[in-house]
């Protein structure tokens, strides 16, 4: 039986953030068929292309603007205002997207990147959100060009095209990095001149791949390359990148210090574009709140795994300190969903396997994200998504918790027998309650809350008072009612203070 033609749906963000005359690009998540979509009143020096369905440009004065969209299809229209907060802060709720490392790894190339792009639009997932694709390590050459800078390898030969391809789809376009002479896979990093570390290259007979002139971790200590070098090559690199049209790049080494934090956050801030800052592997809590000044991400972990271990280790043990730097445009990162059919890697992953996860444990994982307001990044298939998969990753209500613009960290309960309560608070006055189930017995856990809740995975609605029975490894989430919106709905509460241009616009002073 065909399905009938359904009314359009807007699964934007509430808030976008820009900094005042840098050039960005925000695509708008419309579910469909047949659309055609206007953008009312795009600020000054900026453009909505109805096609992509992309808004990009510059916005010159500092404030927040309400822009309103349309869309419209034989069944029906709709609207939706986006608040663009020209200030200081950008990437003000979690990003959404897909990175290369656990699908392609070091196999990853111009044509796949494109195949991933297709597959994100067309399979429908970009219609909910998941509109970013971000290449891992492995594409890096040699340095060239006006600015000196790393290049595409023999894989990649023009990385300006395949930056306009991914932006044609309406989709953001994300790159990877590192302030060492060579990247954890091999490849020539921020701190690579072109002709110092040449004598560390290997002999080409000895590299798995042309550019993988360092080999692999750990045998880049060996060779004294895991660290960042004499001549700093980052800026050029930064440059170069803009030019391109990037929008995010995971910039990875460790321990990420300081004072190479403010160096790359500056240079990324004077630019001339918005690029998303992110920081990876395995942050010091000690430095949680100075690290997310200064960059949007920033991963709070190792490399996380298709273990129901992994992911409980880490997901769970996301640490008050954490919490408390969380907030609009600071993103603690717990590191990628391990949902759907994954490779290998470090291998050049031709084919795939699904998830070692079970069913409950991915729903468990995409809900444990949400709560925490975390990164939400694919790294599976998408060409050979099946259906469930494709269902667990499109549920719209849970992803709007995840990018609810009050970034509120939950209050956390322990229920004792492996049970955890969380709360967490959002925009709108209502409430996401979960329970997690970290044993592997079914357990019950008891609510006192007296209100009605919809479970987000099943669609129940009941009351939260009384026992609640919870599967192994497994989550229960509601969504209690909204009987008013906040007054501070864009507070920061994780640090106490408003984010101000976002609450002087929720008061209508902007």
């Amino acid at each position: 039986m065909k399905k009938s033609l359904q009314p359009p749906r807007f699964h934007a963000p509430g808030v976008f953030g820009v900094r005042p005359d840098n050039e960005f690009f925000f695509p708008l998540p419309v579910e469909g068929e047949a659309v055609s979509l206007n953008c009312v009143n795009p600020p000054q020096g900026c453009v909505f292309d109805a096609v992509s369905g992309t808004l990009r440009g510059r916005i010159s004065t500092r404030g927040v603007y309400r822009v309103k969209f349309e869309a419209e299809n034989p069944a029906g229209r709709a609207t939706c205002e986006i608040k663009v907060v020209a200030g200081e802060q950008i990437q003000l709720t979690p990003p959404m997207g897909w990175n290369s490392w656990y699908c392609f790894s070091e196999g990853v190339s111009d044509a796949r990147i494109r195949t991933i792009a297709d597959a994100l639009v067309d399979r429908g997932l970009a219609a909910h959100g998941w509109n970013s694709v971000n290449i891992d390590d492995c594409w890096q050459g040699g340095r060239s060009g006006k600015y000196g800078a790393l290049q595409g390898n023999e894989r990649f030969p023009d990385m300006k095209a395949l930056a306009d391809y991914v932006h044609s789809r309406g989709l953001r376009f994300g790159i990877y990095s590192t302030p060492w002479i060579s990247t954890y896979a091999g490849f020539r990093g921020g701190s690579t001149d072109g002709g110092r570390e040449e004598r560390l290259f290997l002999p080409g007979t000895q590299r798995l791949q042309p550019n993988q002139v360092f080999g692999r971790y750990p045998g880049l200590h060996e060779l004294r390359v895991d660290r960042t070098g004499t001549v700093w090559k980052l800026g050029d690199d930064i440059r170069q990148w803009a030019e391109w049209g990037v929008d995010f790049v995971k910039m990875d080494w460790n321990p990420n210090d300081l004072p190479t934090t403010r160096r790359i956050a500056s240079e990324l801030r004077s630019c001339g574009r918005d690029i998303v800052l992110s920081l990876s592997n395995d942050a010091a809590e000690a430095d949680a709140q100075a690290l997310l000044s200064l960059a949007q991400l920033c991963r709070i972990s190792h490399d996380i795994k298709d273990l129901w271990s992994s992911i409980s280790s880490i997901g769970f043990g996301y640490s008050a300190v954490w919490r408390r730097a969380m907030g609009p445009g600071r993103f603690p990162d717990p590191d990628m969903l391990q949902i759907g059919a994954i490779g290998i890697p470090n291998t050049p992953n031709p084919t795939f396997s699904p998830t070692r996860l079970t069913l409950e444990e991915q729903r468990l994982q995409f809900t444990l994200w949400c709560i925490l307001s975390a990164p939400l990044l694919l790294s599976c298939d998408i060409a050979g998504m099946d259906e469930t998969t494709f269902r667990l990753l499109t549920n719209d209500e849970l992803i709007a918790i995840d990018q609810d613009p009050l970034v509120a960290p939950p209050e956390i309960r322990d229920c004792g027998n492996g049970l955890l309560e969380y709360r967490k608070p959002l925009a709108d006055g209502a409430m996401a309650v979960a329970l997690f189930n970290r044993s592997d017995d079914k357990r019950v856990c008891r609510l006192e809350e007296e209100r009605i809740g919809r479970e987000l995975w099943c669609g129940e609605e009941r009351e939260l008072c009384g026992e609640f029975a919870v599967l192994p490894h497994s989550v229960q989430l509601y969504r209690t009612s909204s009987p008013r919106r906040r007054e501070s709905a864009f507070r920061n509460t994780a640090m106490g203070q408003p984010f101000q241009e976002a609450e002087n616009f929720a008061a209508g002073t902007c």
